[in-house]
Order: C-alpha cells, then structure tokens, then sequence
C-alpha cells in the first residue's frame, strides 16, 4: 500500500464549509435525487422548445440579445460560451427572423413573441412544480437553490473549470 495521493484543491472545495455528506451512500442518495428531478425535467424541457419551436441554448441568446447584448461578444460574456458560437447562434436565429444583424443585434417582433412564449410557458411549468411543494417550501427551495448557485458562482470565481472535484486523499 502507497501513501495517500493528494488531488489538488477545487471549486467545490472552496465552496464546501461544513462537512454535510457522511459517506458515500449519502452522496449517492443526494445524487439520485438530483437525477431524478434531471429525468423528469427533460420531457418538460423538450416540450417547451416544441411549444415555442426554439431549442434552449438558442433561446438563451435571444434572452441576451433582448436583454441589452448588441454583439456577439456581450451574449457570449452573459451566456457562458465563446464569440465563435454566439455568432453562429445569432446567423441562425437572423436566418429564423428572430433577430436582426447589423452594426448591432436586435430581436425582432417575431423573437420577441418567441420569448413570451416561452416566459408564459415556463411559468406554468415553474406553477406545477410550486404547486407540488406548496408556498413555504417552494420559497425554501428558492433560497436553497440561490445559496448554491452564489456559492458555485463564487467558486468558479475563485477556481479554474478544470478543478471539478472536492480535495480527496485516495487510498489503495
């Protein structure tokens, strides 16, 4: 038997104060839920692109765009992807009618509605889902699911992409 490998310090590290997870079946069980909440927001995900006729990275542009990100530049800082793929994101929703190219990107009457498809389609789905956990428990799952996404944030931040898992000692 070897000494114990260190693996270098991570995000999830950095964001890790307190030792909640006990042992692997805890972090297993905490996994499976996750998947499951996943597999059942598939469908409702591939239902609303059909709905509105707009596949969701492409939704997430026109969101940019009709959020003030008048370039390729600034949808690809908002949206997390690099300035090669909102242009070709852009080209196809120009091609689509949505937006409009030029010394600026601007959504058209046609993207605009596309959004409020959307908007009106996600709030009903986002209702079946309050309406499962009730009032006090869908504004607590609200602020649970805030607290990680600031923490996420802030260690992404902090931490380069590659460093994915928490600082672990293996052992064989």
């Amino acid at each position: 038997m070897g000494s114990p490998v260190p693996v270098q310090s991570t995000a999830f590290a950095a964001v890790q104060t307190e030792h909640l997870i006990g042992n692997a079946g805890d972090a297993l069980r905490l996994l499976d839920a996750v998947e499951r909440v996943r597999g059942h927001a598939h469908p409702l995900i591939l239902g609303l692109q059909d709905a509105v006729g707009l596949k969701m990275p492409a939704a997430l542009v026109l969101s940019a765009i009709a959020n003030g990100r008048s370039t390729a530049e600034g949808v690809a800082e908002q949206i997390g992807t690099t300035t090669a793929e909102a242009e070709l994101a852009i080209s196809d929703l120009a091609t689509l009618g949505m937006v409009r190219t030029g010394r600026q990107v601007v959504v058209t009457a046609l993207g605009q509605a596309r959004l409020s498809q959307l908007d009106g389609l996600t709030v009903r789905v986002l209702d079946v889902v309050t309406g499962i956990l009730g009032p006090d428990d869908a504004a607590h799952l609200v602020r649970l699911l805030h607290t990680v996404a600031d923490g996420l944030e802030g260690a992404s931040a902090s931490s380069g992409p590659s460093q994915a898992l928490p600082q672990v000692f293996l052992q064989n």
